[in-house]
């Protein structure tokens, strides 16, 4: 099987490379037949288990077919999604965030990929990280044929995670044939290449009683830098210098005449802060490296920058991944077999490697584990010696910040494997006109990372405590303040790598029964129901260096392990209430419930009521009420203890440390209670006029979390669907639809961002800390260093007070020939599909009692989900279609609303500029040469728009923004 397999791919990518040798792209759209435009098909929808026919949802659902999918132009699914209305844009191929690991995931109305319920044909997928979520990459499109999205709680249908809704991924179940398919892009840069390479098989056998099928594939996207692009030309930057900055430890201050003695001796004119960070110039002479600035030397091309929020830093666009890099390779396979009449047997093999390298310019060594350097050390500049020499304690060592780039980059290398096999048998029940199946699946992922540039703890140490420098350990010895890097001995002796791995299990066994209970008046009554028990399993193993903490730049971990299970039953009926009445052609009762026993929260109930009421032909109603549940995952109940990073925003936008004495909240009306809450909360009495804090982000501090209990949501839809029933040629294929949707969590699971904490221990919502007192909660989650600033902030991983969200989607879908229009003999026909999504709400209420503050219309709240900054009030999707004989031309038009910045909720003080709308343009086509060649191409971002800046230096949110530019595509399928 394996041998068949590989030749076949082989081949495949052989025969498919000669085809795109000539193309450029990124993407690429599939022929579909005439008579599928702006149809609504009525079919066996997700969100259910019972099968029927002409069945319409009573929850809001948008169909995807694979047409569709091909036309809208990404090669990766989750860069497809991200331009759907009804998904907040969640960062996986422009994630810059080594966290993910490469990884993408699908994030329905913003509440969070764990909160979107990922299926293949109906059922459970194997994720690919401990928190549950389903990675996009493990998903191969070959033989893919829809993808279904439904909006709302469908916990009573499948079981927890389903908050937000399902995103279910159909096969083409009896596929026969042999496909080929090539497909290759770049941008007008000529970077970003990405090519696809797939071959797909099927058919029957044993007479017809066996049919089998697989499909192979393989991915290389290449990797594009922030600074291969204009607008990113200033962004990315770490104010941690790799010449190290020597922070003042306020218990042992220098004297102010010694710094103005240095600083005057450099021709600086009155006084600098004894407080101040220094760093050091290509001179050698020193400089303060925020506001205020005084003595930088460097030229305007030179190594270093300052910033809009008028602090030193350094630009790390050549490292910073604008477009993450993925090689991918995908194996699935199906096979089917009638052993009699009535039974037949089943199994499935999906199996996904991928690598995702990430790299960056390096890592700060800042607050975890300080490092010091004596006050002996040779290389010190003469100015500092003598700034050191005035202290109380003139002989403690100084302590030093730096960022680990000036040594080597920071590289992360995730390679996956992941692996998930199904077997079950499956059979029909006449007796109930319905059937049977039972299904066992087992999946397993391991990721294996490995991390280089990092820096021996003791190695570092030995150099810059050497009394020569280092010189006579190492060819160059260690200056701890330089700007080149060391000598290739010195590396040798400091660089060492590290190797982690996560583990991943989970086993389902399930059974379902389904068919007709009895006949009503208005037809027949039909049910579902089963049982099922899943186990998921994790662990975890650090790598020893990280585990004893012997080197830098990183924080301690442990081993860690644990598993959860869970048993249950569910029931579903479907009812005809009513048929052919005034008023009611067909009304539809859908009922549902499920008990859920599990091993770390204990029974839980879910259940909804749904219904679809017919008025007249071409006319329904529909709606409904879920209660879904969201169990904890295995990564959120046994997570080691890790350090990560926060955002606490830039000072000039009224946000970062409310201590810094330029900040809004020193400044402002309640200047006096700040400073005393400053004071008690750590800031030294001797600092606290001259304090500042120059980064916009901080270490935090998370980890699991044993006693959560599980998220509960309700939620509620109410909609209408209109098909036209007249007969005239420009009316006859319109159609249209129109849903209210509503989804309340309370008990939700996640983290409080240091931002928030922040603003609410300081009051900057006027309601969180109104007598300024230093034993708010928010407080206690803030820790200073010994220089005043922050040290780290907790970010605590609990069960938080609740999410709200709603709003409003239309979808209109509109199709005629040219005849239509009175132009005789005209060729080909027209399609417009149009879909809009409207967010009148997006709320989070961080703590139990407390308000809930709206973020519809915003940018920048990552509290929710940290990829998915951006919740704009309007989006639209519209798509011209046009069809002629053999050939297909799509123009799609995507516009994004104008966004308030989220910093300015709430927070009376905050002036934050939000970002203006956007639209994008992208063209693609498709000619079928014959029953065997279709050829396709496009071209995205047609007028190569910029996204638009929110914060300054490049900043923008890449998941939902265009960020790489006006690109194009081409590809050849071959179908024998």
């Amino acid at each position: 099987m394996k041998v068949c397999h590989a030749s076949l791919l082989c081949a495949a990518s052989t025969l498919a490379v000669s085809w795109a040798a000539a193309a450029h792209a990124q993407e690429a759209p599939a022929a579909t037949p005439p008579e599928e435009i702006a149809q609504i098909e009525e079919v066996i929808v997700t969100g259910s288990r019972i099968v029927r026919k002409d069945y319409v949802a009573e929850s809001p659902i948008v169909t995807l077919q694979r047409g569709a999918l091909e036309a809208a132009g990404p090669v990766s699914l989750d860069m497809t999604l991200n331009q759907l209305p009804q998904f907040a844009a969640n960062a996986g191929a422009n994630s810059t965030s080594q966290a993910r690991g490469g990884r993408a995931n699908a994030n329905l109305r913003g509440l969070g990929a764990v909160r979107t319920l990922v299926l293949q044909d109906g059922r459970r997928m194997q994720p690919s990280d401990p928190l549950g979520a389903i990675d996009l990459n493990t998903i191969s499109g070959a033989l893919l044929e829809n993808v279904e999205v439904i909006t709302g709680g469908a916990s009573a249908v499948y079981g927890s995670d389903a908050i937000a809704g399902v995103v279910n991924f159909r096969l083409n179940e009896g596929f026969s044939g042999l496909t080929l398919d090539a497909q290759y892009g770049e941008t007008e840069r000529k970077d970003g290449g990405t090519l696809d390479l797939s071959v797909a098989a099927g058919g029957a056998f044993a007479e017809g009683r066996g049919h089998a099928m697989f499909s192979a594939g393989y991915m290389d996207r290449q990797r594009v830098n922030r600074n291969s692009r204009d607008f990113f030309i200033d962004g990315g930057i770490t104010s941690v210098l790799p010449s190290g900055l020597i922070y003042p430890n306020a218990a042992n201050l220098p004297s102010q005449a010694a710094v103005n003695a240095v600083f005057a001796s450099y021709g600086v004119t009155g006084p600098v802060l004894r407080s101040a960070a220094f760093s050091r110039n290509t001179d050698g002479t020193l400089f303060t490296i925020t506001n205020p600035i005084q003595n930088f030397r460097f030229p305007e091309d030179g190594l270093y920058t300052i910033t809009s929020n008028n602090q030193v830093a350094l630009p790390i666009g050549e490292f910073a991944p604008l477009l993450q890099p993925l090689e991918r390779e995908t194996l699935f396979g199906r096979v089917s077999y009638e052993l009699n009449e009535a039974v037949e047997a089943y199994g499935q093999l999906n199996y996904a490697h991928y690598a995702a390298d990430q790299t960056w310019y390096g890592r700060n060594q800042a607050i975890t584990r300080d490092v010091y350097v004596p006050v002996t050390n040779p290389f010190l500049p003469a100015g500092l010696k003598a700034i050191a020499a005035s202290r109380p304690n003139p002989t403690a060592p100084l302590l030093l910040y730096f960022n680990t780039g000036r040594y080597s980059p920071d590289i992360v290398e995730n390679t996956y494997n992941v692996t998930q096999v199904l077997g079950g048998l499956r059979g029909d029940l006449d007796i109930i006109d319905g059937g049977w199946d039972v299904y066992a699946s087992f999946g397993r992922t391991e990721q294996n990372t490995k991390m280089g540039g990092y820096i021996d703890r003791a190695a570092f140490l030995s150099l810059v405590e050497a009394p020569d420098g280092g010189v006579s350990l190492c060819e160059g010895g260690l200056d701890p303040l330089a700007f080149d890097r060391p000598s290739q001995d010195c590396l040798d002796l400091l660089l060492r790598e590290m190797h982690e791995s996560t583990e991943l299990e989970q086993s389902i066994v399930e059974g379902t029964l389904q068919g007709r209970l009895f006949d009503l008046p208005a037809g027949e009554v039909r049910f579902a129901s089963g049982l099922s028990h899943r186990k998921n399993t994790y662990a975890f193993s650090p790598d020893a260096q990280r585990q004893t903490g012997s080197v830098l730049a990183t924080s301690l971990s442990s081993p860690t392990d644990g598993e959860t299970s869970s048993k249950e039953f569910f029931l579903e009926i479907l009812a005809p209430i009513a048929r052919d009445l005034p008023l009611v052609r067909r009304l539809d009762l859908d009922l549902a419930y499920r008990y859920s026993d599990y091993d770390s929260v204990g029974g839980v109930h879910t259940y909804k009521a749904g219904a679809n009421w017919e008025l007249a032909e071409g006319l329904s109603v529909r709606g409904g009420y879920q209660r879904a549940i969201r169990a904890p995952s295995v990564g959120e109940l046994f997570q080691p203890t890790e350090q990560s990073g926060t955002t606490v925003g830039r000072i000039s936008a009224g946000l970062g440390d409310p201590c810094d004495a330029s900040s809004a909240y020193r400044t402002g009306p309640q200047a006096a209670q700040v400073k005393a809450l400053c004071l008690a909360t750590g800031v030294p009495q001797t600092v606290i006029d001259t304090h500042r804090f120059a980064g916009t982000s901080v270490q935090s501090e998370v980890s699991g979390n044993r006693n959560l209990i599980e998220e509960t949501a309700d939620s509620y839809t109410a909609g209408v669907v209109w098909r036209s029933g007249f007969d005239h040629p420009l009316l006859s294929r319109l159609s249209a639809s129109l849903d209210y949707y509503e989804i309340k969590i309370t008990d939700a699971i996640g983290l409080i961002t240091g931002d928030v904490i922040a603003q609410r221990c300081f009051n900057g919502d006027g309601a969180s800390n109104p007598t300024y007192d230093p034993q708010n909660y928010y407080c206690q989650l803030i820790h200073r260093g010994p220089s005043g600033g922050f040290s780290t902030i907790t970010t605590p991983l609990l069960n938080l007070a609740g999410y709200e969200t709603s709003g409003v989607d239309l979808q209109v879908d509109w199709g005629a020939d040219l005849e239509a229009f009175g132009w005789a003999n005209a060729p080909g026909a027209l399609g417009l599909n149009l879909i809009v999504s409207y967010t009148d709400r997006y709320a989070i209420q961080t703590l139990a009692g407390g308000p809930f503050v709206d973020y519809a219309g915003t940018i920048g709240n990552a509290q929710i989900s940290a990829d998915a900054i951006s919740h704009p009030e309007w989006k639209v999707n519209t798509s011209l279609d046009y069809r002629v004989g053999p050939a297909r031309l799509n123009l799609r038009w995507r516009w994004i609303d104008a966004m308030d910045n989220s910093a300015n909720v709430g927070a009376a003080v905050a002036t934050a500029p939000g970002v203006k709308a956007m639209d994008y343009f992208d063209l693609s086509g498709v000619y079928r040469l014959n029953e065997q060649v279709e050829l396709r191409g496009g071209v995205l971002n047609i007028a190569d728009r910029q996204p638009p800046a929110w914060t300054g230096e490049g900043a923008t949110d890449p998941a939902l923004y265009d960020v790489l530019g006006r690109r194009f595509y081409a590809g050849v399928k071959l179908s024998f």
